[in-house]
This record gives C-alpha cells, structure tokens and sequence, in this order.
C-alpha cells in the first residue's frame, strides 16, 4: 500500500483518530503503532514482515543484554561487536550474496566456488536497508546508555515505524525514544506545517517527478545508444530533478505524516543543489544516511585525526560505503568512488588555497553531481559510458521540450533559494484557512495533483534501495 494511494488515505482516515484516542495510555498507543507498522508490511510482504520481527526481537534481546553488562568491560566491546554483526547479517546476504558470489567466480576463475557458493534466490525485504541501520543506531544507543530493561514493544515500533519504513528516513534511536516517551507524543504537532508539507511531497512525486521521468529520462536511460549531446544533457540533469523530487518529495510527506503522529523527523534534505561544493552536497543531500555514514563508518575509521592521507582513504572508504549501501552494482560503487574522489580533491584544494567564484564553484558542483548520477541511474557500466560518450555527438534537433525544462529549473532555483520562506507562509495560509475553507482549497489542490500526476500508482525510487 503506497502513501500516495487512494487506499492509504482511506485507511489513515480510521488509523489517526484511533491512535489520537489512545494518547492517555502510552503502552496501548505505542503498541498500536507497531500492529499498524506490521498491518502495512504484511500487504507489502509476509515474508519480510517475519524477518523484520525475527530481526527486531534478536536486536531487543542483544540491546538488553549489552546494556546490561559493565560498562567499559571487554566482554561488553565484544558482545557490542557481535551484536551489530549479526543485526546487519540480513541485509548482507539478502541484498549482496549473489553479488559477492558472482563477484568471487570471475575474479577466482577454476577454483569451483560456484559449487561452494550456490545460487540463492534471496528477495531483500523492503526497507531493508533503512531498518537495519536504524538498528545499528538502536545497540549503539543501548551500548552508551545507563542499564535500564526495555519493553520489546518499544524496538517493534522503532524498527517498524511505518512512516519511515519503506524509504527512511534513518531514525535514531535516541532521538525517537526520547519523543517517546514525552507528553506530547501520540497527539498531532504543528498541524497546518504538516499538511502542507504532505501537499508539497504529493505535488513534487506525482506532477514534477512524473513529468521529468516521462518527458526527459526513461527513454533517455533505457536506450543511451540513441542520445546526443542535447537529449543527454536534458535527461542527466532532468534525472538529477527526477531523484530529488522523488526522494524529498516522499521525505516531505513521511515528515507530515510523522507530524501527525506527535513525532518529529529531522530534515532529510535542505536545497542540496544550492551547494558550492560536495561536502556542502552531502550536508544537503539524504542527510540521515550520510550522517550516519560519518558518525558510524568514517569517525569510527579515525575520521580526520589519523594524518591527512588516511584521512582522505577514510573519505573514499566511507564515500564508497554510501554507493553500496545503494545497491550491489558497479554503477552505484562507481557513484560513491566518484563522491569519495570529489571530497578529497576539495579538501586537497582547500590545502593548497584554491578556491573558485561563487557562481563557477556552484555550476562546477552542479555538474559534477548531475554526472555522477548518470552512473547511479543507468542499468550497467557499459551503458553509462555509452550514455556519457552521446554528449560528443552533434545535435540532432532543437525541441520545445528543452526550454520547458530550462523554464522548469529556473522555477525551481529561485523557489529553492525561498523554501524555508515559503514553508512558512504556506503553513500560516493553512491555519488562516481552518475549516471548511481549507477542505475546499485541499480539495482543489488535490484534484489538480490527480490531474496533472500519472494514471497509475507509482513507486518511489528509494524503495528498491
């Protein structure tokens, strides 16, 4: 069941004032939240249902007994280190076995692995990837904290929160169990904010992301033999639009919806093409992962205080992480060396005081991301290499379509410039509207969505991730 589907709006009309209802009993209401959280799952999948509660009682189970031993003990280190080895064996062998296998025949030719490693068909269970971070952030969290027994109820609904489910963002455990355990928990905050971000998130994913992938990338990335210079470049940039408006626009409506439920879920992106460099990028850009990429991988590697030249191995070694964690693919490592590569030649030029002016560094950003994403979109190396070799041959035709999207991105530049701006004011020009005047412009801005947006029930591209 989609968050954009008529079915789940139909359901969040019977599940919000239920969970609304139950804000004076705290355990029934966190309780309700994970039946709710695995109801949603079980129609997506049984089968990943039951590993994401095999997974959140071994996690449970692990958290208390790590939390439990004496602190700074080496038997505490130890059982930490297998705890979170064991937590993130799920998604190791769902998503990267056959990848590794594969990976390991062709690089050890003869020596029969393909009899010692066989076939498996393992599907990655949706959300796979969100989760198990989220339980990393959970023994972590259970590893620095004073001894104190946790229900299981508190890491079903954790792991499972349903908003972030699916396509994140990464939650942290702290963070979430200390909104838990408040007064205002289970009760709706900021109301008007909440709608409007779930009305932006909805506009972006089913209107502008729909039309960019229709108009400029589908075609573009699924046959890159046939591309020139001009089609190419519309669809590598019209793609950079595509995956922010997708990815943002489904944080928009999750933060919404997360609102609704009394919880607050930290920014997931703030304008990450308004970036004069990578590093600014990435401070931008899914910032629950990268965050978590530099508070449990880089740091941990030493991050910056183990010499200039490892710090730089740390920051390919984390950047690569990133593209992984993507997906097992030569394309998505190809994405994160790219990133990585950036980063360094950045801080090497800070080093060295070179520094470009404002405008170039931001178009130089700008290009180097929207390139870097051809390799993160196309479906092998060969084919990206065949879609980057189209920016050398000539045009074949001057289109409408290019200016539409010229005029697009001009649009979306100034209003990126102005969001925080506009998030304010579209907050109070809801408030102002309370009552049967909102109804009405909601349901207007609704139909329009509906017309304007696709026939179907699209998927969000993160899902797969």
């Amino acid at each position: 069941m989609s968050f954009v589907s008529p079915e789940f709006a139909f359901v969040a009309l019977i599940f919000f004032p239920l969970f609304w209802s139950l804000r004076d009993y705290k355990r029934f209401q966190l309780g309700f939240l994970a039946l709710a959280s695995y109801l949603l799952y079980l129609s997506w999948s049984p089968k990943a249902a039951l590993s994401l509660l095999v997974l959140s009682v071994f996690v449970w189970l692990a958290g208390n007994f790590v939390n439990a031993q004496v602190a700074e003990s080496r038997r505490k280190s130890l059982a930490m280190a297998i705890s979170v080895v064991l937590s993130l064996s799920l998604l190791l062998v769902t998503k990267y076995y056959d990848f590794s296998r594969q990976m390991l025949i062709d690089v050890l030719p003869g020596v029969g692995l393909q009899h010692l490693l066989p076939v498996a068909d393992l599907i990655a269970p949706a959300g796979v990837s969100f989760f198990t971070f989220q339980a990393v952030t959970y023994l972590v969290w259970r590893y620095r904290a004073e001894p104190q027994a946790l229900p299981l109820v508190n890491v079903l609904a954790f792991l499972s929160f349903w908003p972030t489910l699916f396509a994140g963002p990464i939650l942290r455990a702290e963070s979430f169990f200390a909104q838990t355990g408040s007064e205002d928990f289970g009760y709706p905050r900021e109301v008007p904010r909440a709608f409007y971000l779930i009305l932006l998130g909805l506009a972006e994913k089913l209107v502008f992301e729909n039309w960019l992938s229709d108009t400029f990338v589908e075609a573009a990335f699924r046959y890159p033999d046939s591309l020139d210079v001009l089609s190419a470049t519309a669809a590598m940039w019209g793609y950079s639009l595509q995956i922010f408006f997708d990815f943002a626009g489904y944080s928009l409506i999750v933060t919404g919806l997360a609102l609704l439920l009394g919880y607050r879920i930290p920014p997931n992106f703030l304008q990450p093409y308004l970036a004069r460099n990578l590093r600014d990028f990435w401070r931008g850009w899914h910032i629950s992962l990268s965050s978590f990429i530099r508070d449990y991988i880089y740091i941990p590697l030493g991050g910056s205080r183990v010499g200039a030249i490892r710090t730089q191995v740390n920051i390919v070694i984390a950047m690569l992480v990133s593209g992984i964690w993507h997906g097992a693919a030569l394309t998505f490592a190809v994405w994160g060396a790219l990133h990585g590569i950036g980063v360094v030649f950045i801080h090497i030029a800070d080093k060295l005081g070179l520094k470009l002016p404002k405008v170039l560094s931001h178009i130089v950003t700008l290009l180097y991301v929207s390139l870097a994403w051809v390799f993160f979109r196309s479906s092998s190396f060969d084919d990206a290499w065949t879609f980057i070799q189209a920016f050398c041959v000539p045009p074949h035709s001057l289109e409408l379509r290019y200016f539409w999207l010229l005029a697009a991105s001009v649009v979306f530049f100034v209003t990126s410039a102005n969001a925080q701006r506009l998030e304010d004011r579209g907050a109070v020009l809801i408030e102002r509207l309370w009552g049967w005047r909102l109804a009405v412009a909601a349901s207007v801005v609704g139909y329009a969505i509906i017309y304007f947006g696709p026939s179907g029930i699209p998927g969000f591209i993160y899902y797969r991730f």
